[in-house]
């Protein structure tokens, strides 16, 4: 009878906490390398009689099926990865006919709304929005008219910033003296999780930027890209800002899900940012570890966190003021500052805290006690406007750190 019992409350305690586990993370464990979400079928949909053809064939695209309901007239699929956390209906497609026409694609989501406002490129660099689109949300659909010809027309919800585009913009950085690019581990697919790394300090004070945990999250790229830049750059504040920091930049968590056109999780069906507690995934596990063996050095220290995300309306998550961290008060006083450069700018703060949360918000928070902040920008924000925005972001940040850092040797 002893083994039987023994069993049982193995499979009891093994029940409990798979529920736990659900719980927190709203995901099923996985385990090893084994992915739970099957690759998208990549192939192009040819339509002889009308001369038009249909592809998916490359990194980053999201058509699932592709038909034709009229003579110039055709409908397209458009289905998660899995089940998604919330409602972020990426797509991504090349249309090309053996003639110049005006074509109808209709957009039909399935598990998902139309939220994107689409976007087309016929060099993958410019980017036009479309005007000619409408919706209908009870249907969950989008119809779009096109314009096509013989050349291939691309046609997606933002501007496409995929795993080339970023290692091209990291490698272009890394040409700086005091920039190093290299691989921090790999993802469930085998993809180098890579980290830039800003540094002409002999101080181990510490700067942690991540970015695109969620695939469809373009605008929180072009932020991340441009503060990071800022930080980079020739101006007498970053050089003083690079003699004391060292900010240590993920631009890409989730290059699977990137490639793969993913609205929201990595291969194995999880949302990375709720796996900053359990660390299930290869891609937070390899980011945790360097973050904390970096913090771990001889006198080291960290400042900040920065999360960079996109969402409908430009946004920081924050702890609150009550969570006393180090350097002290300082979300207030970088909103505050960022504010007053543009106070025309409705700068929305949403302060919270939930220590049994499995964010990077938290996570930060609770393993070095500084400031670890959500930037969210909005899917629409103004691209001229987002850079203005996140070089003051970089510029107050820098200021506020050094400004810190005296204070703290006085």
């Amino acid at each position: 009878m002893k083994p039987i019992l023994g069993a049982q409350r193995i499979a009891t305690l093994t029940l409990l906490a798979t529920f736990l586990f659900l719980f927190t993370t709203g995901s099923a464990p996985v385990s090893g390398t084994k992915t739970s979400v099957e690759k998208q079928t990549h192939r192009t949909f040819v339509f002889k009689e009308a001369g038009v053809r249909f592809n998916n064939d490359f990194s980053g695209a999201r058509l699932n099926e592709c038909t034709q309901t009229g003579d110039s007239e055709f409908r397209i699929l458009i289905r998660p990865e899995n089940k998604p956390v919330n409602d972020s209906a990426w797509y991504a497609f090349q249309v090309v006919a053996k003639e110049p026409k005006t074509i109808t694609v209709t957009l039909a989501y399935e598990g998902g709304k139309h939220r994107y406002k689409p976007k087309t490129s016929f060099d993958g660099v410019t980017w036009t929005p479309l005007t000619t689109f409408t919706e209908n949300r009870q249907a969950n659909e989008a119809t779009l008219k096109l314009e096509v010809g013989t050349k291939p027309l691309t046609v997606a919800s933002q501007e496409m910033i995929g795993v080339k585009e970023l290692n091209s913009w990291m490698s272009d950085l890394a040409r700086n003296t005091f920039v190093k690019k290299s691989a921090i581990g790999k993802s469930i697919l085998k993809q180098p999780i890579q980290e830039l790394e800003i540094n002409e300090s002999k101080e181990p004070n510490y700067i942690f930027i991540v970015g695109r945990q969620h695939p469809p999250e373009i605008t929180g790229s072009m932020g991340l890209m441009r503060f990071t830049e800022v930080l980079a750059g020739d101006s007498e504040l970053a050089e003083e800002y690079r003699k004391h920091f060292r900010t240590i930049v993920i631009p890409l968590m989730n290059p699977d899900g990137v490639r793969e056109g993913h609205w929201r999780h990595n291969m194995n069906g999880v949302d990375l940012n709720r796996d900053w507690k359990h660390f299930l995934q290869p891609e937070t596990r390899a980011v945790r570890d360097i973050f904390v063996k970096l913090s771990k050095q001889r006198n080291a220290r960290v400042f900040l966190l920065l999360d960079f995300h996109s969402t409908q309306q430009d946004r920081f998550y924050t702890a609150t003021d009550a969570e006393r961290t180090f350097p002290e008060n300082f979300t207030a006083q970088w909103l505050g500052a960022i504010q007053q450069k543009v106070p025309d700018y409705k700068l929305r703060r949403d302060p919270s805290y939930e220590p049994n949360g499995n964010t990077s918000k938290v996570w930060g928070y609770q393993q070095f006690g500084c400031p670890s902040i959500t930037y969210e920008l909005g899917d629409q924000i103004d691209r001229e406007q987002l850079k203005s925005l996140t070089c003051i972001a970089a510029e107050e940040m820098m200021r506020l750190l050094v400004e810190a850092l005296s204070e703290r040797s006085n």
